[in-house]
């Protein structure tokens, strides 16, 4: 009998070498099988379920707090890369108010801008509890894959606040507009024309926890949703005349357009019949006092649209998903306008050498050292100032006009530039400014040091797209003859003229390839799509295969040793 014929140890009518073949086949219909179980569970729909505890209600429906808290630590669970959890106060009742911030570096102090969305501050408007964490959801779903979720999680910091009035949501027995103290809180602010409103120690928790997060985060625009209407609302909310005369900002033609883009990105909201472009000024609208957006643009340089997010308040369950898909291009080109319409920079004094690795320090260093200087653009009587921690500041502006900005600080030579800011266009400025000669100091020395140095220096002028150096149109000549790229800088028996801006093309911070996410600061990090569940099982189903082989090596070998009968 030859050797093919002989039935080896284990009996069966199998050979070792059919029994590692068909355990290998085995294993890849196992391994195809794990696949597409996993990118089914990370599809958007199988994300929602998962982010509900077992025992909700089944279908569509408003998750109640305890959903809501536990679907916030399960996303961030699975999101951990681009998220964190965090509360900033309790509402009446002591219930936590929960906020998700994402950003490629969660928790962490950068010189980026951010934004906000407030969900739910009338207990009966639940539409934006949902819309946050679809928004969320989108957002970890897509980085990486689509460029706009992934400039959002790499440029900015997105804050959401899904429900500010939890207590009024779980009214029994029905939901109500206001908290438990029966305040409307879109009534409860500070207002410049409502001086009753003043005393900070009246406000109810949950209008003062909004007002410490404000000036803790410096956020640069907002947004809060509401029902009961569709238009995108921006200050003033109020006048002196109590009555509905249009009241208006100092930033109202950059409001204007805030508002516009989220109105003409939504099916509907344009159309509308009632409200002229799908937008309307507060007090036009109808006057009201103690509002947040209003606060939030006074007393925290943040510029704030009340945004109506539906005709009719809560709306069937069922229809989320479809008011999602509604808002859901409005809601990110909202977002992505604090980084594509907007100057940003930082201030720097003149008096050393820039530390270029500041921005990775929270110290101060003995030059070098950021300004908390103030930026005002000339004809919008509305300043910011700069972070005393980088120097950084975000100006939102309307696109497509040519403005004069200006950097101050008490002590230094004040700096002014005139710049045209393009549709879509970021602008990076720097401001250098040089400190005032002291009266001890030499004179003479001290003019030449600033002759220097006496410039406004922009770092980048960049299209976030396309990444390519963007040149502004030729700019206006002033009645002097000056064009607006040069600067008189007047010092008692001397003139200086220096260019101001130097351009740069922009380079990105990120490097992708292959699927992985490399980032300089940060280190390696794996994207959605490398799951430790899927990198786990890859891994062993390579030691298995990598066991059979050895385990095929060596019974081949012992069948050689066997003689032929």
């Amino acid at each position: 009998m030859g050797r093919s014929s002989l039935v080896t140890r284990g009996g069966g009518g199998w050979s070792g070498d059919h029994r590692t073949g068909f355990m290998i086949l085995a294993l890849v219909a196992l391994l195809c099988r794990l696949d597409a179980t996993l990118a089914e569970s990370l599809s958007p729909d199988t994300m929602d379920d998962a982010a509900t505890p077992r025992n909700a209600p089944a279908g569509p429906h408003y998750r109640n707090n305890l959903e809501l808290e536990e679907a916030l630590r399960n996303f961030t669970q699975r999101c951990s890369h681009i998220s964190k959890l965090y509360s900033i106060g309790n509402s009446t009742l002591g219930v936590p108010l929960w906020a998700l911030e994402i950003s490629d570096k969660p928790g962490v102090s950068e010189p980026e801008p951010a934004f906000k969305f407030v969900g739910n501050m009338h207990g009966d408007e639940p539409l934006g509890r949902e819309l946050v964490l679809l928004l969320a959801e989108w957002l970890c779903e897509n980085y990486l894959k689509d460029s706009s979720a992934t400039l959002i999680v790499d440029k900015l910091h997105l804050h959401l606040l899904p429900s500010m009035n939890p207590d009024g949501f779980a009214a029994k027995p029905n939901p109500m507009r206001n908290n438990a103290q029966n305040v409307d809180l879109n009534r409860d602010f500070p207002d410049q024309y409502f001086p009753a409103n003043n005393n900070e120690g009246k406000r109810q928790p949950e209008t003062r926890a909004i007002m410490n997060w404000i000036r803790a985060v410096r956020f640069t625009a907002s947004a809060s949703f509401h029902e009961g209407a569709l238009v995108a609302n921006y200050p003033y909310d109020g006048n002196l005349a109590v009555n509905q005369n249009c009241s208006v900002s100092p930033d109202n033609s950059t409001f204007r357009y805030l508002a516009g883009l989220y109105a003409n990105n939504h099916p509907s909201m344009s159309k509308s019949k009632e409200f002229v472009g799908g937008v309307t000024n507060g007090a036009k609208w109808y006057p009201l006092y103690g509002g947040m957006q209003d606060w939030n643009y006074l007393h925290g340089n943040c510029l704030e649209l009340t945004l109506e997010m539906n005709e009719n308040k809560w709306p069937p369950p069922i229809k989320i998903s479809q008011l999602w898909s509604e808002h859901r291009k409005s809601m990110l080109e909202l977002v992505l306008s604090t980084v594509t319409v907007s100057i940003h920079g930082n201030a720097y004094p003149g008096c050393g050498v820039r530390n270029e690795s500041y921005a990775s320090s929270s110290k101060q260093l003995s030059e070098g050292y950021p300004l908390a200087a103030t930026i005002s653009v000339r004809d919008i009587n509305h300043s910011i100032t700069a972070s005393g921690e980088f120097g950084d500041y975000h100006r939102l502006l309307a696109p497509g006009r040519i403005y004069e900005v200006t950097s101050s600080m008490a002590g230094y030579y004040k700096r002014s530039t005139s710049v045209f800011l393009p549709n879509r266009t970021a602008l990076a400025l720097d401001f250098i400014l040089d400190p005032l000669p002291t009266a001890t100091g030499d004179s003479f020395r001290s003019h030449n040091a600033i002759s220097a140095r006496a410039r406004l220096r922009g770092h980048s002028l960049f299209d976030e797209e396309k990444l390519s150096v963007m040149i502004p149109p030729n700019p206006p000549k002033f009645a002097s003859g000056k064009t607006p790229s040069e600067l008189e800088l007047k010092i008692p028996g001397t003139v200086l003229q220096t260019q101001l801006v130097e351009m740069v093309s922009w380079k990105p911070t990120k490097i992708y390839g292959n699927g992985v996410h490399l980032d300089d600061d940060s280190g390696f990090a794996l994207p959605a799509q490398y799951h430790p569940t899927y990198v786990f099982s890859i891994a062993s189903v390579l030691a298995i295969l990598i066991w059979l082989f050895y385990a095929s090596r060596s019974s081949y070998r012992q069948r050689q040793k066997i003689p032929s009968l």
